[in-house]
């Protein structure tokens, strides 16, 4: 089995990381590459569909799969030592045999990332990650950005290139 390449896209709440991977997502795919997207949901549970397998889970079971036309979904809960393995969620993406696996959030973590720049204040994450390979930008910051003349690409949100930046930054990373 070969190692998915992994990339974070990361930022503040409501800044357009799921957008940006959205996006991302059907530019690699129509470029040929199996993606897998592993998010991070930071404000407490995610909500459960009322379905008969968020029924089972919430009646205590420890997983829950259900199949319909070769889709999944699955519900499961971690032990108390793996809620913060982010290592044991990508082993269960790894299954899917993805080429790159997009994760959004988890800022903290040390993968290669991307981070969204919404607004003035959300610039003290330049200075506070790890790991940064490009800057995203909302086009009200740009000029700040652009400013810092940081070692790293900057894109506007909104922009193409990013896309073919990252195709290109895949070739090298994997």
């Amino acid at each position: 089995m070969v190692t998915p390449v992994l990339f974070q896209i990361t930022g503040y709440q409501n800044t357009g990381k799921t957008t940006v991977i959205i996006n991302l997502i059907e530019y690699l795919k129509s470029a040929g590459f199996a993606v897998s997207v592993l998010k991070h949901h930071g404000h407490g549970t995610p909500d459960l569909p009322d379905k008969d397998s968020a029924r089972h889970f919430k009646a205590g079971a420890g997983a829950a799969l259900v199949e319909g036309n070769g889709t999944i979904q699955l519900h499961a809960s971690l032990s108390d030592e793996e809620t913060d393995s982010i290592e044991k969620l990508l082993e269960i993406l790894n299954m899917f045999n993805p080429d790159i696996v997009l994760i959004e959030g988890y800022k903290n973590k040390p993968f290669p990332k991307a981070v969204i720049i919404k607004e003035e204040n959300d610039l003290v994450l330049l200075k506070s990650l790890r790991n940064i390979h490009a800057v995203l930008c909302w086009p009200e910051v740009a000029g700040k950005v652009h400013s810092l003349n940081l070692a790293l690409p900057v894109f506007e949100i909104n922009s193409s290139e990013f896309h073919n930046w990252f195709l290109q930054h895949y070739k090298i990373m994997g």
